[in-house]
């Protein structure tokens, strides 16, 4: 004999999903929205590993003053791959999360704001690049040295 409470636990999840997919189809605007914030993360995560890149080039070669006093704790903990660990997981956490509520006008927000910081960070990196090149490693290395926020990653 089959069980009741089955089959109406069942009918009861097939209607959730029908309302579920028929909301997702009568909502453009929110369709829209979910794109705009996957492109977002998408270029976000993009800028975050290319963060990821100039840190450890500078941090194993001049050295540098790391500002971001998180990414610091993890480059003394564990040096580089500790670092890499580290800044991965936020970008996932964070992408993810924000995938996650992608229909959400708060999202998008988001998004936008950590675009925003990223190509901001990205703005900094290339003025430290140009003022590196300009001032040469050895003198980078010698400011770099009185700082008390200053890494280097010998691997």
């Amino acid at each position: 004999m089959a069980n009741p409470l089955r089959f109406s636990l069942i009918g009861r999840e097939d209607a959730r999903l029908r309302r579920s997919a028929a909301a997702a189809v009568a909502d453009p605007a929110g369709d829209a929205r979910a794109r705009r914030v996957v492109i977002l993360v998408l270029a976000a995560g993009a800028l975050g590993l290319l963060d990821l890149a100039f840190t450890l080039t500078y941090a194993r070669s001049t050295g540098m003053v790391e500002m971001n006093p998180l990414a610091r704790a993890m480059i003394e903990l564990g040096g580089a791959p500790q670092l890499v660990r580290f800044k991965l997981l936020t970008i996932l956490v964070s992408g993810g999360a924000l995938y996650a509520i992608r229909r959400r006008s708060g999202a998008e927000w988001c998004a936008w704001i950590s675009l925003g910081i990223l190509v901001g960070l990205s703005a900094h990196w290339a003025r430290y690049s140009a003022i590196a090149d300009e001032i040469g490693p050895h003198l980078l290395a010698q400011a770099a040295s009185v700082d008390q926020r200053s890494v280097v990653i010998a691997d």
